[in-house]
């Protein structure tokens, strides 16, 4: 779903509609991800209209699910960055503190969703090449939809390991009955599916009007050096294809036309959204299901933006910390000061603010993604971004420190976020080990809250990560300790539940989340993740 295209906003609501039609006790009661769409496909209309439905996906009413909510809250609640207000018991919470289950409804709802997803683009994929329509067009749809199911397979192999594989459309119930491939196959089909998009693919330059935002051979590149690293750097291969990351990684670079904006703050003042920097994001609108969905979740609770501010992601205070005075990025990640209920300003304060008091948070609120303006829950203006170039530059110096240490090349991949971010270069001559640290390191202060980034992050340098986390873990259960009097700032850490002494150790298990409780009751033919 494209913002401003009118014409495919409308042809993927009738597409929905059809892919809904069955009765509502039949959607309660089986897994209705892989339900597809019967007797639709006959003109060039039609496959416009089917591919909409898989971008939608991000962005419908069950987009709270997915990239709306659900999906993000794993990826950046399970890091060192962002930490929920709430209590040591709910939802969000059992995430942040690792006390989660394979039966936490986060874990399947994304599950579901990205099938969903996956669904919807193989039914593109299958039946788009028979209309009678324009080889041209008929061949980027198709293209298109490769691309959005390699991206969610991408999410799930990276959450789940190996997964079910199904790469044509599923309309009974009886296919989705299947063992799950291993991490390797699945890292096949989505290596196959960006390849045969990149041989397809326009620049992402030559989309105009209402097509921006569309997949872009740029796009498809990328996507593909990051599934090539996040392979290698997880034990999937261990080693292989970092080459091959860097190789597309230097290719986009010379030959895609992207460049860092000048101004950091642009990327997300909703003034810029097309721009040199994003290759890839989710199209959104202030207009009813054609809204993202993040911004009821970081409005701070206490302010006047939105409706029902929920003010979910605020900052573990260490990583808040990381931020130098003097970077850039500060105010544009985080929310200093808002205005709340009564018309008031509210300032951030590091000593003074309690989760109760006026400011809501005892550290501040993400402001990434947030929509001043938007009334509604779900009718939020920001894009969401997925892609963009700095983070190409960053898995640059990633690649090369890997494949030769920390060369020239690498430290200028690096330095050029950091001078944007109005930082000095790194430190000359670090050893291999400790250039990999600082690339993480700037990796987080770029990018979180995007992507989403974070635990995808830490499976690449575990070792760095789980230190990182547990030290937060020892600070949060240290507060327990304290004296009634001096508990009043308690949103600095994750949150434990009362009478906690020990420390939670992260074992290798937490590299992978468990294979969703809900979809083993419906396929008993899938094993669960070791440890789970």
């Amino acid at each position: 779903m494209l913002k401003r295209a009118i014409t495919l906003l409308g042809a993927a609501a009738a597409l929905l509609g059809a892919a809904a039609c069955n009765d509502e006790a039949f959607l309660t009661e089986v897994p209705y991800d892989f339900v597809g769409p019967e007797n639709f496909y006959a003109t060039a209309d039609d496959a416009r209209a089917a591919l909409a439905g898989v971008y939608a996906t991000s962005v419908s009413s069950t987009g709270d699910n997915y990239y709306g909510r659900n999906f993000v809250m794993l990826v950046e609640f399970l890091t060192e960055m962002q930490t929920p207000y709430l209590s040591a018991t709910n939802e969000r919470s059992l995430v942040d503190n690792y006390t989660f289950t394979p039966a936490h409804s986060y874990i399947y709802s994304t599950w579901q969703s990205a099938y969903q997803a996956i669904n919807r683009a193989n039914s593109v994929i299958d039946r788009v090449p028979a209309i009678p329509m324009d080889t041209t067009l008929r061949s980027r749809l198709v293209a298109e939809a490769k691309f959005l199911r390699a991206l969610h397979y991408f999410n799930l192999v990276r959450m789940f390991g190996g997964v079910p594989l199904r790469t044509k459309e599923t309309t009974t119930l009886d296919s989705l009955q299947q063992p799950r491939a291993s991490a390797q196959a699945v890292y096949a089909q989505i290596v196959t599916d960006l390849k045969d998009a990149i041989r397809v693919l326009p620049a992402q330059r030559t989309y105009t009007g209402p097509d921006i935002g569309r997949a872009s051979r740029g796009a498809a590149k990328t996507l593909l050096a990051k599934a090539y690293l996040q392979r290698a750097g997880t034990g999937v291969t261990p080693n292989v294809g970092v080459d091959s990351a860097l190789a597309l990684l230097q290719d986009v670079k010379a030959t895609e036309g992207y460049a860092l904006v000048a101004n950091y703050a642009s990327l997300f003042d909703m003034t810029n959204e097309v721009n040199s920097e994003v290759i890839f994001d989710v199209q959104c609108s202030r207009s009813n299901g054609v809204g993202c969905r993040l911004s009821n979740q970081v409005a701070p609770r206490m302010s006047n933006y939105g409706s029902g501010q929920n003010g979910s992601f605020t900052a573990e205070e260490p990583f808040f910390l990381e931020f130098a005075a003097n970077d850039r990025r500060l105010a544009t990640t985080w929310q200093l000061s808002f205005t709340n209920k009564a018309g008031a300003t509210i300032t951030y304060g590091p000593t003074t603010n309690t989760a109760n008091g006026a400011y809501g948070a005892d550290t501040p609120y993400m402001a990434k993604f947030l929509d001043r303006l938007s009334v509604t829950a779900g009718n939020d203006e920001p894009n969401y971004i997925i892609l963009r170039y700095a983070d190409n530059l960053l898995m640059e110096a990633e690649a090369i420190n890997e494949l030769q240490g920390p060369t020239a090349a690498a430290y200028a991949a690096i330095n050029a976020v950091r001078t944007r971010a109005g930082l000095a270069d790194l430190t000359a001559g670090l050893a291999k080990a400790a250039f990999k640290d600082s690339v993480f390191a700037q990796r987080r202060l770029e990018l979180s809250m995007e992507g989403p980034h974070g635990y995808f992050d830490s499976q690449r340098n575990w070792a760095w990560a789980k230190a990182r986390i547990e030290a937060n873990f020892a600070r949060g259960v240290q507060w327990l300790t304290l004296p009634a009097a001096q508990r009043v700032r308690q949103s600095r850490w994750p949150k434990f539940a009362t009478g906690t002494t020990a420390v939670p150790v992260l074992t290798d298990k937490y590299r992978l989340l468990p294979i969703p409780t809900q979809a083993r009751d419906l396929n008993p033919q899938l094993e669960q993740n070791p440890g789970w």
